[in-house]
């Protein structure tokens, strides 16, 4: 019994642990991330006409992904996105995204079952060259799994000027987080966890079996 008892110590110290570990995944502050007290990437180099015209279409991007309505989905591709060698790159290492349909799958996607995003939009960093411009900034997403689950983000891309428009080309979005040392923690802790619940119930069966 006395060994049962220092296992069973032992996993509750473990999550415990695994439970300070994952306290490190701070909840985006939404005061901080929207209206910072200066640009998070600089503002960029683009002239101040192109910066107002980016700015209006990527505040189009975050309408649209307030309303997340799919009805609105064909509209929203059209007057925002390029129908030539599109690519976007989401959270996940399988999240990629080549040409306009894939693309706008993956809207469909984030409208039905990510979560609420929202963008610094006016703090963007934002250059340009030509008709060639790329920009950054920050924001968070709300996941509809929990409310208690928010995350920041970042969100960078490259736009082209196509019949006068700002249309993206390339898009990435990326959890703006440091999970190194944190993913390696709870790797360990959780296989140190699944051994002593293991030997927890193998020790458990042997005192039963005894008893019988």
């Amino acid at each position: 019994m006395k060994d049962l008892f220092q296992i069973l110590l032992r996993v509750i110290f473990l999550f415990i642990i695994l439970f300070l570990v994952t306290r490190q995944f701070k909840k985006a502050d939404e005061k901080i991330v929207l209206t910072p007290s200066e640009a998070p990437y600089a503002l960029g180099n683009s002239p101040d006409s192109v910066r107002m015209e980016i700015i209006a279409q990527l505040n189009k991007f975050q309408d649209g992904y307030s309303r997340r309505d799919p009805e609105n989905i064909e509209n929203f591709m059209q007057s925002l996105y390029s129908k030539n060698n599109i690519l976007i790159l989401g959270t996940m290492p399988n999240e990629v995204y080549n040409g306009y349909e894939n693309a706008a799958r993956l809207v469909k996607s984030d409208w039905e079952s990510w979560g609420d995003c929202r963008f610094a939009i006016d703090s963007a960093s934002i250059s340009s060259s030509g008709n060639t411009a790329w920009f950054s900034t920050k924001g968070f997403v709300e996941f509809d799994l929990s409310g208690l689950l928010v995350l920041p983000l970042r969100l960078t891309g490259i736009m082209v000027k196509e019949d006068q428009e700002w249309k993206f080309r390339q898009q990435q979005f990326q959890f703006d987080l440091d999970f190194s040392f944190s993913l390696l923690a709870i790797l360990i802790i959780s296989a140190w966890i699944l051994i002593s619940i293991i030997t927890l119930t193998i020790k458990t069966v042997r005192i039963l079996r005894k008893s019988n």
